[in-house]
C-alpha cells in the first residue's frame, strides 16, 4: 500500500525523532558503563617527557623535591654493642603529582608505585599508603600512616631510628598511595576545566638508599594508576548534536502538525466552496435546460466524457475537476439565445444559425470575470473550434485552439451524435464511430480521438447511454 504524500514527511520526522532519541539512549548507556568501568595505565605505556609519564587520561609526575632540604646524607647506624647494622645512606624526599588531563572528572583513583632497587621507606604525606612488602621472605600488605604510628601498629619489617620508622623494601616490592577526600585529591576535575575543582593532587615520600650520593636519584619506571571517570551525557559533543537534532526534528514535527492543521482547514473551506459552485453551476444549467429541455444532461455528460478524456490523457485529479466545471458551463451562452430557435424543430434560417453561433461569444462574455476557476471561459467561447480551423467564432486551428476546447469539442460531439435532438434521433454506434474517425484531424484533435476510441474500446464509454 504506497503512503500518502501527506503522510511522508510525518513519518520521516517521526522516524527521525524515534532514531535520535534511540541515539540518545544508546549514548547514557555507554557513559553509564564507562563511569562504572575501573581503568588501569600503566607507566611502561606512558609517553615520557622528562619526569612526566604522560598517559590516556592522566599525567603523572615523580621528581625530586630539590633544593638545599631536599636530599641529605645520613650516617651509619649501629647497635648498642657498636657493631654497624648498616652503612651511610642518601636520603631524598620525592613527590608524586596526578593531573587529570582528561575532559571527565577522575571520581576514584589510586596509585601503585614499584621500587627498583633496596631502600627504606621513611614516611609520606597527604593520604594513606598501602605497602607491600616480601623483605621477611613472605608478602606482608598493610596499609599504615607513617606519621603518626605506634610500634604496636606496624606489622611490617622495619626498625625504628631517630628520624623515625625505616620500612626496608626489595627490588618488586610497592606502596599504593590512597588519595584523601578530605584533603581534596580526589575527585579530580578535568585541568581543562581550571576555576571548577582541583585538577591535581600531590603527595610526598622519603626514601633512604645506602651506598649512594646525595645527588642520586631512584630510577622509578614501574607503575599503574588505577581510576574510574565520571563523565555525563552533555560532555559530549555528539550528545549535544543529537539534542540539536531533537529539537530541531521536534520543531519540525509541530510545524507539519500546524501546518497540516491549517491545510485541512482550508480544504474543508475548500470543499465547501467547490460545493457552492458546483450548486450554482447547477442550478444555471437548470435555467439553460429549462429553455431547451431535449437537452437535459448534456452538460452533464460533456463533463462526465471530458474528465474521463483528461485523465486518459495523463491530467491530474486536480485538473480533471477543474475541467469538470469548465465543460459543464462550455453552453452557458445558450441563456442568451431565444428560446424560438432553441426549440425550433424545423431547419434554422442563416439568421437563425448565425444567432445560435453567438452563444459562444455570449458564454465567454459571461465567465471571463470569474476568476475563481481558471480558464472557464475558454471552453464556453472554443468548444466548436474546428481542428482544421474551418470552425468558429474566430476559426483557430490545431495547437492554437485551447487544449480544454478541443477536449470538450469532442465529448460535445460525442453526446450529440449519442443523444436525441428536435430534428433527428440519436446515431448508431457505427455511424458514431465512422464520424469520430471520419473527422479525425479534421474536426477533431487526432490525439483525443485516440484517446477516445480507447475508452469505447475499454467499456469506459458506452455508446447507446445517455444515463448518468
Amino acid at each position: 500500500m504506497k503512503m500518502s504524500k501527506q503522510k511522508r514527511p510525518f513519518i520521516v520526522v517521526i522516524v527521525a525523532i524515534l532514531v535520535t532519541i534511540l541515539c540518545m539512549v544508546s549514548t547514557s548507556v555507554w557513559v553509564s558503563k564507562q563511569n562504572n568501568e575501573t581503568k588501569t595505565a600503566h607507566l611502561s605505556d606512558a609517553k615520557r617527557d622528562g619526569d612526566k609519564f604522560i598517559l590516556k587520561d592522566v599525567e603523572i609526575e615523580i621528581r625530586t623535591r630539590g633544593g638545599d632540604s631536599g636530599a641529605w646524607l645520613k650516617d651509619p647506624i649501629y647497635d648498642d654493642a657498636g657493631n654497624e647494622l648498616h652503612g651511610s645512606s642518601v636520603g631524598t624526599i620525592y613527590e608524586i603529582v596526578v593531573t587529570n588531563t582528561s575532559n571527565a572528572v577522575l571520581s576514584d583513583w589510586k596509585f601503585e608505585l614499584f621500587m627498583p632497587e633496596y631502600l627504606w621507606l621513611n614516611n609520606v604525606w597527604n593520604g594513606h599508603m598501602e605497602i607491600r612488602q616480601t623483605t621477611s621472605g613472605s608478602s606482608i600488605t598493610q596499609e599504615v600512616d607513617l606519621g603518626e604510628y605506634t610500634k604496636t601498629d606496624i606489622i611490617l619489617d622495619y626498625y625504628i631510628d631517630h628520624t623515625g620508622p625505616m620500612v626496608s623494601m626489595n627490588p618488586g616490592d610497592s606502596f599504593v598511595y590512597i588519595p584523601s577526600e578530605a584533603d581534596n585529591e580526589k575527585p579530580l576535575v578535568s585541568s581543562k576545566k581550571e576555576g571548577q575543582g582541583k585538577s591535581y593532587a600531590l603527595t610526598g615520600f622519603i626514601t633512604y638508599v645506602p651506598d649512594q650520593t646525595i645527588d642520586y636519584v631512584i630510577p622509578f619506571v614501574d607503575g599503574s594508576l588505577e581510576y574510574n571517570i565520571q563523565i555525563t551525557v552533555w560532555d559530549l559533543p555528539s550528545f549535544m548534536i543529537l539534542v540539536v537534532l531533537l529539537a530541531t526534528f521536534v520543531v519540525i514535527l509541530v510545524a507539519l502538525i500546524v501546518s497540516q492543521i491549517r491545510i485541512n482547514k482550508l480544504l474543508v473551506e475548500q470543499k465547501r466552496d467547490a460545493k457552492i459552485i458546483k450548486q450554482s453551476i447547477s442550478t444555471f444549467i437548470n435555467f439553460i435546460e429549462a429553455k431547451d429541455p431535449l437537452t437535459k444532461g448534456h452538460s452533464q455528460r460533456v463533463a462526465k466524457y471530458s474528465v474521463l478524456l483528461a485523465r486518459e490523457l495523463g491530467y491530474s485529479e486536480l485538473e480533471c475537476n477543474r475541467i469538470s466545471y469548465i465543460a459543464l458551463m462550455h453552453d452557458c451562452g445558450k441563456i442568451s439565445i431565444p428560446i424560438t430557435i432553441l426549440q425550433k424543430k424545423d431547419k434554422l434560417s442563416d439568421d437563425e444559425y448565425e444567432e445560435i453561433k453567438k452563444h459562444t461569444i455570449y458564454g465567454d462574455r459571461m465567465l471571463r470575470d470569474f476568476n475563481s476557476i481558471e480558464g472557464i471561459n475558454l471552453g464556453a467561447l472554443y468548444h466548436h473550434e474546428r481542428y482544421d480551423g474551418k470552425g468558429y467564432p474566430k476559426g483557430l486551428s490545431g495547437e492554437d485552439i485551447p487544449k480544454i476546447a478541443r477536449i470538450i469539442c469532442v465529448a460535445d460531439s460525442l453526446d450529440a451524435m449519442n443523444s436525441d435532438r428536435v430534428y433527428r434521433s440519436k446515431l448508431s454506434k457505427d455511424v458514431i464511430m465512422k464520424e469520430l474517425i471520419d473527422n479525425k484531424g479534421k474536426q477533431f484533435d487526432p490525439e483525443i480521438i485516440d484517446c477516445l476510441i480507447k475508452l469505447i474500446d475499454n467499456g469506459e464509454i458506452i455508446i447507446g447511454e445517455t444515463d448518468l
